[in-house]
């Protein structure tokens, strides 16, 4: 089976979604012949037709209504993955764990720090782990 790419999905979300390959095109920002050859592509690679051909644009056809509501859902899902790793890569999502000693625990500078950190980062998990000094240095090894 030949490969199917993600911009294939865009490209066919896109014709089904304007139902005129030409306006589809243009949301695109390409040309209309390289997007048609595309969605031909396409659905030589599924063996299947997606779209009805009409005088005055395309609608999609049974497979095609699959196909339209499947790839929505995987390009959805793609867009929340890619935007997880970017807050986690900016430091908005993921885990961090702290070490403090007991006697700092009692100071109003630490709990106020935390507090602070847990309104600005409310994605980030915070560990706390209490120790010796020596505890805490050679746990960050």
């Amino acid at each position: 089976m030949p490969m199917i790419e993600l911009r294939h999905l865009r490209y066919f979300v896109a014709v089904a979604e304007e139902g005129h390959v030409t306006r589809a095109a243009e949301r695109l920002g390409m040309q209309q012949p390289p997007l048609s050859q595309q969605i031909k592509a396409l659905e030589q690679a599924l063996g299947v037709p997606l779209l009805h051909r009409l005088p005055r644009g395309v609608q999609p056809t049974e497979s095609g209504l699959v196909l339209l509501d499947e790839a929505r859902t995987l390009l959805a899902q793609l867009d929340r993955a890619l935007e997880t790793v970017r807050r986690t890569g900016r430091g908005e999502l993921g885990r961090v764990a702290v070490g403090f000693t007991s006697s700092a625990a009692f100071h109003p500078f630490v709990s106020a720090a935390i507090r602070g950190f847990r309104e600005a980062a409310p994605g980030v998990e915070m560990a706390m782990e209490e120790g010796s000094t020596g505890e805490l240095v050679a746990a960050l090894r």
